[in-house]
């Protein structure tokens, strides 16, 4: 698969500071991703590769789709993409965004393999660190060149902090007991439960208790008799996500699972599960 050479439609430019863009293909499940960089900012989306022959047309409706999403004011992502002098793609790979892009595209292919959906990997690409050429996040560039607020990032970042750190004591409060419940849109911070790496890490949230039973990780920790996975504030669950908890859940020892608060959508997928 070869992307286009040249694409025939602007879709942004040196006039919108986001500069020319890198691409590469994934070859992830269960579609081929594009990956796209930002040569002047470092920020990376993706987009479904499939069918390539669309690539050009696709991309400035979804390069102001993620701009949106980023927190970019609608009138200033549209004109960044409307700009004129369309960049050139996979032109030069300067050695700082070529590693960025292997970084990004090696991400993307661990996490879309995983089974997290492209919403969900482009908001995983905007929360991306850089450490060089100097720490900083690609995602904030963006949002001080066209408008957007980019303390916010800033804010929700020790906001989450703040709540991780109240969740952590609400665990630890239940350590030793025989039923422990988990409320999982804080524990995970997402409303949307799709890859398997996402169960693995909210047993790893279990409360810490050395001197009792426990799963392998950074930190023992307490297995219940009985989990409660309270799925308040969930949009979705895919079965992905729910059979590896069921699996997971069981090998290390929890009798019981029950989920409470799942709206109708998900309480009937766990029920087909079970």
């Amino acid at each position: 698969m070869k992307l286009p050479a040249t694409p025939s439609l602007p879709i942004g430019g040196e006039a919108t500071g986001l500069g020319d863009w890198s691409l590469t293909i994934v070859h992830s499940r269960p579609a081929h991703l594009v990956i796209a960089i930002s040569e002047t900012t470092r920020w990376a989306f993706a987009l479904a590769a499939a069918p390539l022959a669309t690539l050009r047309e696709r991309f400035a409706p979804a390069l102001l789709q993620e701009l949106v999403a980023l927190g970019v004011p609608v009138d200033r992502a549209r004109a960044a993409v409307d700009a004129p002098g369309p960049p050139h793609w996979a032109a030069g790979h300067e050695r700082g965004v070529l590693t960025q892009l292997n970084a990004c595209a090696a991400d993307v292919l661990w996490a879309s393999n995983d089974g997290l959906s492209l919403p969900s990997i482009n908001r995983r690409l905007a929360g991306r660190l850089i450490l060089k050429p100097q720490t900083g996040r690609p995602a904030e560039e963006v949002l001080k060149l066209l408008g957007g607020d980019a303390s916010r990032l800033c804010e929700e970042s020790r906001a989450k902090g703040r709540m991780w750190k109240e969740t952590f004591e609400e665990m630890q409060a239940q350590t030793g007991a025989p039923l422990v419940r988990m409320q999982v849109a804080r524990l995970l911070d997402s409303v949307r439960l799709e890859a398997r790496h996402e169960a693995e890490v909210l047993l790893l949230r279990l409360p810490t208790m050395p001197d009792s039973s426990y799963v392998p990780g950074p930190s023992p920790r307490w297995v219940p008799h009985e989990l409660v996975i309270d799925l308040e504030g969930i949009d979705a669950v895919s079965s992905v996500f729910a059979q590896a908890l069921l699996d997971q859940a069981h090998a290390i020892g929890i009798a019981r699972l029950q989920f409470v608060n799942a709206n109708t959508e998900v309480a009937k997928l766990l029920e087909q599960l079970a």
